[in-house]
C-alpha cells in the first residue's frame, strides 16, 4: 500500500525509512487523510523494542501521506522462511517471544495490528538474541486501507503466496471489526507456518482460502511429516479456534501456553540460567500514587503518571497502585526477562476532577520511561512541545522535499537530545534496586514444616482390553492385558509436597517458580516442569520418608485404572464425554481434585485432563501394530491436559498415548506415583 525510501539525515547522518502511502493503492477514499492522522498518532504512541518506531508523519500537498520510521537492517520473516522453508520449534518460539511482546504492547494501548504476517516482521541482523532482534512493522496501517477487503486481496496477488488472506481471522472474512483475538489468530498461523513450513489453509483462489479459514480445522502437524509435542500443537490450535470467544484471549496467554508446552529448558532463552531481571514501565492517571510490587513499596508515579521500575525478577508479581483520591488498582504480571508495560487506570473515590498529567499523552509516551523532565541534563518536555508547535505552524505552508527532511531532522535532533539527557541520569538509586531485586524472595513466606502423606488407593488386579481398534494408530489394535493388585495415588503430586522435597534435599526447584520459591496460590496445583531424573529423586525422598517403595505406574496400570479395569470404559466415569468431569478445554492449570465427579470407580481423580502424566513404560507398538516409533527410548505419557480437546480427531480418552524424552520438562506434564 506504499513505497518505502531509505533516507539519510543531512545533518545527523543517520538513516531512516520513509514510507509514502500512495492514494492509488488504497483507493480514492475521501476519509484516507483523516484515518491516516488517527492511525499514525496511535502507531507513534507504541514505544517498544520489538516495534518499529514511528518518529514523524505528515501529508504532502494534502494528498500523499508519509511516515518517518526507524531504519532496521536485516530481513523479513518472509525472506527467512523463503530461504529455510521451515525452522525448528525452538527457534520459532524464540522469534514468537519477541513478536508477542511487541503485539502485546500495542494491545495494551488499544491498538490492533489487523495485518500480521511474515512480511511485516523484521529480524535485525546485528542482534544475536532472536527475541530482541524482532521488529514489527505497520501497526494500524491496515485500518488506513479502503474499508473493503479488496485492498488486502490486491496486496496478496502482488506479493506472492505470503499475502494477507493466508493470515486473516474468520471474523475478518465476515467483515466484522477485528480485535486482539484477530491478531492472536494471525500469530497462530505464523507459528504454524514457521514449524510446518507452510500455512495451514491454502487454496487456488480467494474464495477457496476463505472457506478453509471459516470451516476447516487446521491439519495436524503429523499430516505434514512434522513431529511436535502434543501440548504445543494444542496451544497453536487453541489460537486458531474459529469462534474468537473460544480462542486464546490474550497475547500473554498465547505465549504462556506455547512456553509451557515446550518447557522452560527446551531452548536457551528460557532456561533458568538466562532468566534475567526485567523492567516495568507503569503508565497511570494518578500522579503521586504509591506503587507496590508484591506488597513492597518501590516508588511513586511522577507528574506525568509514570514510573519506571528496574530489577524485577522473572516470574509472577502482583502490582498495586495506591492513591488517596482513587480506588486501589491491582494486576498480576508475569515477567519473563523482557520489558513490560502496564497501564493502570484508577477509578475516582469522589466525584472530583482527576488530576491529569501536565503533558499530552502522546508526549508522555514519546519520552523514554525513565526520564525525569526536571533534571538539568535534559531538555524539558515543554520545550519539545514548543518547538514542535513552531514546526507544525511552519509545516502548514507549501514545502519541498528538502524541507520535509529538515523538519524530520529537527524533530529527531530534539528527541536525541532528550534521550542523551536520560542516559546521563538514571533515577533508580542503589537502595531502590536492592529493594526490587529482593522482591522474589518475599513472594512466599516461610511456612511451618508440613507433612504431605499421600492418599494411595488400592486397585484390584484383573484382565482388560488395552487399546481400541477405532482409535488413533498408536492405540491399535486392542489386546488383552493382565495386571496385579497395586496402589495408585489419588491425585497428581502437588507443588506443596514437591516444595517440601526441594527444601529438605536442596534439589533444584522447577524453573518457573519465582526465585526458586512457590507462590501460595500455586500450592495445590500439580507440579510441572519435572523430568524423569527429578521424579526419580523425588521417589527416593518420599520412599525414605514414608517407608514405602514408590514408583511410577506402568502404562498398563495407568490405562487399567482409567478404564475401570474389566469394564473397559472409554473414560474414568463411563463411555460418554461429560463436560463437568475433567479439566479439558479450560486452558489453565487447575488445583488437583477440581473435578471430583470425574473419579474412576475406585475414587482416583484427575486421570483425564489438567496435566499429562509420566509412566514408567517406554513407547513401543502394541502387538500386531503396523507402526514404528523413531524414538524408542521415549517414555509414555497419559491423560491429556487442560489444553486437550474433548471432541474431534484429537479428542482425549483413556486410551490416548503420548511420548516424551526422559529429559523433557513441560508445563503440561506432571506425575502421580504407585506402589505394589
Amino acid at each position: 500500500m506504499g513505497v518505502v525510501y531509505l533516507a539519510r539525515h543531512v545533518y545527523l547522518k543517520t538513516s531512516h525509512a520513509i514510507k509514502v502511502i500512495l492514494p492509488d493503492l488504497v483507493g480514492n477514499d475521501p476519509q484516507l487523510i483523516t484515518r491516516f492522522h488517527q492511525e499514525a498518532r496511535a502507531a507513534a504512541a507504541i514505544r517498544h523494542q520489538n516495534v518499529i518506531s514511528v518518529t514523524d508523519f505528515g501529508v504532502v500537498n494534502g494528498k500523499i501521506p508519509f511516515l518517518v520510521m526507524e531504519y532496521v537492517e536485516g530481513e523479513s520473516l518472509h525472506e527467512l522462511l523463503s530461504r529455510e522453508k521451515r525452522i525448528s520449534a525452538e527457534k520459532a518460539i524464540e522469534l514468537m517471544c519477541g513478536i508477542c511482546a511487541g503485539v502485546a504492547a500495542a494491545h495494551r494501548l488499544g491498538i490492533v495490528h489487523r495485518d500480521l504476517k511474515p512480511l511485516n516482521i523484521m529480524i535485525r541482523k546485528d542482534v544475536p538474541s532472536l527475541p530482541e532482534a524482532v521488529k514489527i512493522l505497520d501497526f494500524g496501517l491496515a485500518k488506513i486501507k479502503s474499508g473493503e477487503l479488496l485492498g488486502s486481496f490486491i496486496q496478496a496477488q502482488t506479493t506472492g503466496l505470503m499475502g494477507s488472506p493466508y493470515y486473516m481471522a474468520p471474523e475478518q472474512w465476515a467483515d466484522e471489526e477485528p480485535n486482539p483475538q484477530s491478531d492472536i489468530y494471525s500469530l497462530g498461523i505464523i507459528l504454524y507456518q514457521m514449524i510446518a513450513g507452510d500455512v495451514p489453509f491454502k487454496g487456488n483462489s480467494i474464495p477457496a482460502i476463505m472457506k478453509k479459514h471459516l470451516s476447516d480445522p487446521p491439519p495436524p502437524f503429523a499430516s505434514k511429516g512434522i513431529s511436535v509435542p502434543t501440548a504445543l500443537e494444542e496451544a497453536i490450535f487453541h489460537a486458531l479456534e474459529k469462534d474468537r470467544q473460544k480462542r486464546t484471549q490474550s497475547v500473554e496467554e498465547f505465549l504462556n501456553e506455547i512456553k509451557r508446552a515446550v518447557g522452560y529448558q527446551s531452548f536457551a532463552p528460557m532456561t533458568t540460567a538466562t532468566l534475567q531481571p526485567t523492567s516495568l514501565y507503569l503508565l497511570s492517571n494518578s500522579p503521586g500514587a504509591q506503587v507496590f510490587v508484591d506488597n513492597v513499596p518501590v516508588g511513586q508515579t511522577k507528574l506525568d503518571g509514570t514510573l519506571f521500575i528496574e530489577g524485577v525478577q522473572s516470574g509472577s508479581h502482583k502490582i498495586r497502585v495506591v492513591h488517596k483520591d482513587f480506588q486501589d488498582w491491582e494486576e498480576v504480571v508475569v515477567c519473563d526477562g523482557n520489558p513490560k508495560q502496564l497501564v493502570a487506570s484508577l477509578k475516582e473515590i469522589e466525584s472530583k476532577p482527576i488530576e491529569k498529567p501536565s503533558l499530552p499523552l502522546h508526549t508522555v509516551l514519546s519520552v523514554p520511561p525513565n526520564t525525569e523532565a526536571e533534571k538539568p541534563a535534559t531538555i524539558s518536555a515543554e520545550e519539545v512541545i514548543q518547538k514542535s508547535a513552531e514546526i507544525s505552524s511552519e509545516a502548514k505552508k507549501p514545502f519541498s522535499k528538502s524541507l520535509i527532511l529538515l523538519i524530520a531532522g529537527i524533530l529527531l535532533l530534539l528527541s536525541l537530545t532528550v534521550v542523551v539527557g536520560v542516559l546521563l541520569y538514571r533515577p533508580t538509586t542503589q537502595n531502590e534496586n536492592k529493594e526490587i531485586t529482593t522482591t522474589a524472595e518475599k513472594v512466599a513466606p516461610e511456612t511451618e514444616k508440613q507433612s504431605f502423606k499421600p492418599e494411595m488407593i488400592k486397585i484390584p488386579g484383573g484382565t482388560f482390553k488395552m487399546g481400541r481398534n477405532d482409535g488413533n494408530i498408536r492405540e491399535k489394535p486392542e489386546f488383552l492385558v493382565t495386571v496385579r493388585d497395586f496402589y495408585l495415588e489419588k491425585t497428581e503430586v502437588t507443588n506443596a509436597e514437591y516444595e517440601q522435597f526441594v527444601k529438605e534435599t536442596g534439589h533444584p526447584a522447577p524453573p518457573h517458580w519465582v526465585g526458586g520459591r512457590l507462590l501460595d496460590s500455586e500450592k495445590m496445583m500439580p507440579v510441572v516442569f519435572v523430568d524423569m531424573n527429578d521424579i526419580q529423586e523425588f521417589i527416593k525422598w518420599r520412599s525414605k520418608r514414608d517407608g514405602v517403595q514408590y514408583r511410577l505406574p506402568t502404562e498398563e496400570e495407568w490405562e487399567y485404572a482409567a478404564r475401570n479395569g474389566a469394564d473397559d470404559n472409554l473414560y474414568p466415569w463411563g463411555d460418554k464425554w461429560e463436560n463437568d468431569k475433567a479439566a479439558v478445554e479450560v486452558y489453565k492449570l487447575m488445583p488437583v481434585g477440581s473435578f471430583p465427579k470425574g473419579a474412576n470407580k475406585w475414587g482416583v481423580l484427575d486421570l483425564i485432563g489438567n496435566v499429562w502424566e509420566w509412566t514408567s513404560s517406554k513407547i513401543k507398538p502394541y502387538p500386531g501394530a503396523n507402526i514404528v516409533f523413531d524414538k524408542p527410548n521415549n517414555f509414555v505419557i497419559r491423560g491429556g491436559s487442560f489444553n486437550s480437546k474433548s471432541t474431534g480427531d484429537k479428542a482425549i480418552t483413556s486410551t490416548t498415548r503420548g511420548d516424551v524424552e526422559p529429559t523433557r520438562k513441560d508445563g503440561l506434564l506432571g506425575f502421580r506415583l504407585a506402589h505394589d
